[in-house]
């Protein structure tokens, strides 16, 4: 895989009607290459084509629409795109948020990020200019929401940003009936999916809390919601995940399922293991974007974390259990206890 898409891509995510236009004004393109006497009435003949069409495109004008795209893109050195380009760990976390609380409007009028955290936006909106230019923000807009106006979304209408992100692969439309695939080119760099990754979590990971016992942390876990009848489609998507957690070893639990009565949907779950060495891995080799917040909420919750299980080691041993004991009964190991008592792994 040499690049991760080309000007096809960009012009087959128009309608058949525009990519036949793109084809033929190539063709006429080719034939004016090879041919540079020929004029344009001469063209439309070989072709079987109206004057006006190749007299416009002869004219330098009204080129059509995918192809201005192609243009566009090309100015910006996005088309073709390479893994090694520039900005590819922007275009990655931009990529990673469309599966998350970011997207495509259906009718793609819009790219979009939201969030409770004005921030988010901000950097949302910065890896966009840096991607494309500070321009683009002449289509953009930002949209209080929420009941008490605790969200925002920002949006961009630039009908160009938006082909490349979806001849990407990102979800249009609403994803509770979207079919939610990562595409290949994902994973064939790991910086390119930790940044992928790392956009996906800072919306869709769910930061746990210290348990009411005290003794433990609730649930750490990765959340969808869909249709009932968009199952299999979503069961695929989340192995397709647990497949990196496993990558980054981190350990998950069997995907389940809740169903939602009030909200008539159903919300599929990749459970996270709670245990002291497996929460030090996440914390430390996923960085989550678009969501400072959470990556505070972990860390916050690592330390109390941390503190309890190193008290309660305390007490054991103060109490005449042994070492391996005790280890045992916190369910930590030697290593974790390195961790605890000196703030980094061996």
């Amino acid at each position: 895989m040499n690049y991760i898409i080309k000007e096809d891509d960009i012009i087959n995510t128009y309608s058949k009607a525009q990519q036949e236009q793109s084809r033929l004004y190539y063709e006429y393109k080719k034939i004016k290459q090879e041919n540079p006497e020929f004029g344009y009435k001469k063209i439309a003949k070989l072709m079987n084509q109206p004057y006006h069409k190749t007299r416009w495109w002869h004219a330098g004008k009204h080129k059509p629409i995918p192809i201005q795209t192609v243009n566009w893109l090309k100015k910006r050195r996005l088309i073709p795109l390479k893994f090694n380009h520039k900005r590819i760990h922007l275009i990655a976390k931009i990529f990673g948020s469309s599966f998350g609380d970011g997207g495509i409007f259906g009718n793609l009028n819009a790219i979009f990020l939201s969030s409770s955290e004005k921030f988010a936006l901000y950097e949302f909106k910065r890896d966009l200019n840096i991607i494309f230019g500070i321009d683009i923000e002449l289509n953009s807009r930002e949209i209080e929401g929420g009941e008490y106006g605790e969200s925002w979304s920002y949006q961009n209408t630039n009908r160009k940003v938006i082909r490349f992100f979806k001849a990407l692969g990102s979800p249009i439309g609403k994803k509770t009936k979207t079919i939610m695939k990562i595409p290949k080119w994902v994973s064939v760099d790991l910086k390119i999916e930790d940044y992928f990754y790392g956009a996906l979590f800072g919306s869709e990971i769910g930061i746990p809390k210290m348990h009411v016992s005290g003794t433990s942390l609730n649930s750490l876990e990765f959340g969808i919601t869909s249709k009932k009848n968009n199952d299999l489609n979503i069961i695929k998507y989340l192995k397709q995940i647990k497949k990196y957690f496993n990558r980054k070893k981190i350990k998950t639990n069997k995907i389940y399922i809740n169903y939602s009565k009030e909200k008539e949907h159903y919300v599929y779950r990749i459970p996270i293991s709670t245990k002291f060495s497996n929460i030090y891995n996440f914390k430390e080799n996923i960085k989550l974007y678009y969501c400072d917040y959470k990556g505070k909420k972990l860390d916050k919750i690592f330390e109390e974390f941390k503190y309890l299980k190193e008290k309660r080691y305390f007490d054991l041993i103060d109490k005449g259990y042994t070492h391996d004991y005790t280890l045992d009964l916190l369910n930590l190991t030697s290593k974790d206890l390195y961790i605890i008592k000196y703030n980094f792994s061996i």
